[in-house]
């Protein structure tokens, strides 16, 4: 399980809302001077932005209350399948969509400029496509519980 600190900004029936408490290491780290990383986080200091809902537990082990510091978790398999439904599909629906229309257009008398073009346009198709194919799935998996983060926990 991956877990995460978080404070509860509104109570509903099924579960409540959070936004997550950001956690940085930058203070020890060697590197804080130049690195990108830290001046966000010095910018951006204290709450991140983003508001969550998490289930609460079904056996009703504890109340949660508004403001409470609450510990969230999320499955580790379904964090990694969710990943990789992010990152990787779309990527892979783009490489193959401009493999396919390389192999395609490769025997044809066109020339190496428009080949390109149709090539690079293909590319952005299959982005596109694997960006609907990722909301689609996203939506048919809205109520899977390995994707829903749930209270562990009161902190």
């Amino acid at each position: 399980m991956l877990t995460e600190t978080a404070r509860v900004v509104a109570v509903d029936s099924d579960g409540v809302w959070v936004e997550t408490l950001r956690q940085s290491s930058c203070s020890s780290c060697a590197a804080r001077s130049g690195c990108g990383h830290g001046m966000i986080n010095s910018a951006k200091a204290g709450v991140s932005k983003g508001l969550v809902k998490a289930a609460l537990p079904s056996d009703g082990s504890f109340a949660v209350g508004l403001h409470d510091t609450v510990e969230i978790s999320v499955p580790e398999q379904g964090f990694l399948r969710a990943v990789w439904m992010l990152y990787a599909m779309p990527l892979l629906t783009m490489l193959f969509a401009a493999g396919f229309a390389d192999y395609f257009w490769a025997a044809s008398e066109l020339s190496q400029a428009a080949m390109d073009l149709r090539v690079t346009l293909s590319a952005v198709a299959g982005l596109g496509a694997g960006l609907l194919l990722l909301r689609f799935l996203s939506d048919r998996r809205s109520g899977d519980t390995d994707f829903q983060p749930r209270v562990t926990g009161i902190s």
